[in-house]
């Protein structure tokens, strides 16, 4: 029998990233959030339209085998998970009572909300702009 079907249900990727979001959603300052909210933003979208798209481009074009068209690159570029790392990493150093843990969690959770609001909503809109959805 294959492993993941000896596996319970509760460590099915969705049961394991949902109490992340939920725990780091119940961690938020929201006061602090809003205090540093344009800031955040300003962070956020530096990740988001500058960091992920050099960090794709310079990790997938020495990639040769795998022949990637710069229509593919620039999806890659949109495209994200949903945070879960992040959010980990920032509920930790929360539990820890690392200094400014409390703004850390506070952007951590603002880039979750835009790339789930912005870039997951637009994905399907970007890949039909780029003549990369298959359709059946």
């Amino acid at each position: 029998m294959p492993v993941s079907r000896r596996l319970p249900l509760i460590f099915t990727h969705k049961n394991c990233t949902r109490p992340i979001f939920i725990l780091l959603g119940t961690q938020v300052d929201f006061v602090l959030m809003n205090k540093y909210l344009f800031g955040g933003i300003a962070v956020v979208a530096v990740f988001m339209l500058v960091a992920r798209p050099v960090t794709v481009f310079l990790c997938a074009l020495p990639d040769r085998r795998a022949k990637w068209t710069f229509k593919e690159l620039l999806f890659m570029c949109w495209t994200r998970e949903t945070g879960v790392i992040p959010g980990a990493l920032a509920g930790l150093l929360m539990g820890m009572g690392a200094p400014e843990a409390k703004l850390i969690a506070s952007v951590t959770f603002l880039a979750i909300l835009m790339t789930i609001l912005i870039q997951a909503t637009t994905t399907r809109w970007l890949a039909g702009k780029l003549n990369l959805l298959i359709v059946e």
